[in-house]
Order: structure tokens, then C-alpha cells, then sequence
């Protein structure tokens, strides 16, 4: 009975403590895995197809994402304004991939991936669209 009580003390002061940790912020480049899933496959729409002009539909105005859906031409070092769940995000290509960060340096999910990869945060999906040298398209939505 003694090691009952212990066990019901224990434990919840154990969860609890656990739920306080503080996290180290993830690195942008870290959270990409090599290949979209299915589920991901889902959310992309259509990337653009090899061999098409490197165009994005709203070009370099940040600003069209600002309601949470656009598609821009980003480079490192853009501060994507964002409403759409997933908040303001600071952009970081490298070796052919896409990372995106919450802008305010907070502890919020950090997203990468080549063309064709997608994420989903809280409602927003963000696909990369494609990667060419320093600069990526990518798309913002609301689901």
C-alpha cells in the first residue's frame, strides 16, 4: 500500500516536470527528411515542372503573405510575414533546400526540405516549390 501512494505522488510529479523542460530550438536544416510523404504528397498541388522559368506567382512581394496564402520567390535572409497559423518566418536556403523558422527566434517549429516537400503547421501548409542556386519558391496555404 505504502509503494502504491509512492507511485501516485511519483508519477504525476514526474510527467509534470518533464512538461517544464525547455527545449533547445531546432535547427532549420534538421527537421528535413529526404523524401515527401504520402500524406504530405497530398498537400503539394502542382510543383513546378523541370525545365520552367523560375517564376513565382505573387514574384518577390513578401507582403502578399501576409493573410497566410501566397507563393513567393524567397532568398536567405527574407522575413516572410505570415497570419496564416504558422507566423512570421525567416528564410534559409542551402544545398538545395528550403528552411523556414519562426522569425521571432521563439521556440515554434522549424521546417526544411527540397522541392517538393511539404509541412503542415497548426492550419498553414508550406510546400517548397522549387530550389535554383540561392533562391526558392515557395507556396503558403490555408487548409
Amino acid at each position: 500500500m505504502v509503494y502504491r501512494r509512492r507511485c501516485l505522488v511519483l508519477v504525476p510529479v514526474a510527467l509534470f516536470a518533464a512538461g517544464c523542460a525547455t527545449a533547445a530550438p531546432t535547427p532549420i536544416f534538421a527537421s528535413a527528411s529526404p523524401a515527401p510523404s504520402a500524406e504530405s504528397a497530398q498537400m503539394l498541388g502542382a510543383a513546378a515542372p523541370s525545365g520552367a522559368p523560375f517564376v513565382a506567382a505573387d514574384g518577390r512581394d513578401l507582403r502578399a503573405c501576409a493573410d497566410g496564402e501566397c507563393e513567393v520567390l524567397v532568398r536567405t535572409g527574407d522575413q516572410i510575414p505570415n497570419d496564416g497559423g504558422a507566423g512570421p518566418l525567416a528564410v534559409a536556403i542551402q544545398a538545395g533546400k528550403v528552411g523556414l523558422a519562426p522569425a521571432s527566434g521563439g521556440m515554434g517549429a522549424a521546417v526544411s526540405g527540397p522541392p517538393g516537400m511539404a509541412h503542415q503547421i497548426n492550419r498553414q501548409v508550406i510546400v517548397v516549390v522549387a530550389v535554383q542556386g540561392d533562391e526558392g519558391i515557395v507556396r503558403l496555404s490555408r487548409k
